[in-house]
C-alpha cells in the first residue's frame, strides 16, 4: 500500500509540473478560439485535448489520496465537464470550445494542482 502511495505521489509532483505548462496554454488556446484560427489551432488544440486527458487519468488514479486530504474535485462535475467538451468538439464551433475550457476546465486544472500540491 506503501509503495502505490508514494507512486501516486511522484506522479502527483509530475502532474504538478505539467500543469504549469497546459493551464496557460489552455488560455491561450480559448484566446485563440475566440480570435482568428492560426494554421496550427487544430494540432495545438489537440495536443491540449492530450493533456487534459492525461491530467484526468491521472486524477482517476490517484483520487483516493487526493480526496482523503480535501474535496475540492467533484467527480461528477468533471464528468459533466468532458461530456460538454466532447459536445462542443463534435461541433466545430470554435467559440463552444472556447466557453467549455474557460467555464470547466482551466478550474478543473487550477482545482487539480491545487489539491495535488496539498497531498505532496
Amino acid at each position: 500500500m506503501e509503495a502505490r502511495e508514494q507512486l501516486q505521489k511522484d506522479i502527483l509532483k509530475d502532474l504538478i509540473s505539467y500543469s504549469e505548462g497546459l493551464i496557460p496554454a489552455v488560455q491561450e488556446m480559448i484566446d485563440e478560439l475566440r480570435s482568428e484560427e492560426k494554421e496550427d489551432t487544430r494540432q495545438f488544440l489537440e495536443e491540449i485535448i492530450n493533456g487534459i486527458n492525461w491530467e484526468i487519468e491521472v486524477y482517476n488514479q490517484c483520487a483516493s489520496l487526493i480526496n482523503e486530504k480535501s474535496s475540492y474535485i467533484d467527480k461528477k462535475e468533471m464528468i459533466q465537464a468532458v461530456g460538454s467538451l466532447g459536445t462542443s468538439l463534435n461541433s466545430g464551433d470554435r467559440f463552444q470550445i472556447a466557453e467549455c475550457l474557460e467555464q470547466h476546465f482551466l478550474p478543473f486544472l487550477n482545482k487539480l494542482t491545487l489539491a495535488s500540491k496539498l497531498v505532496v
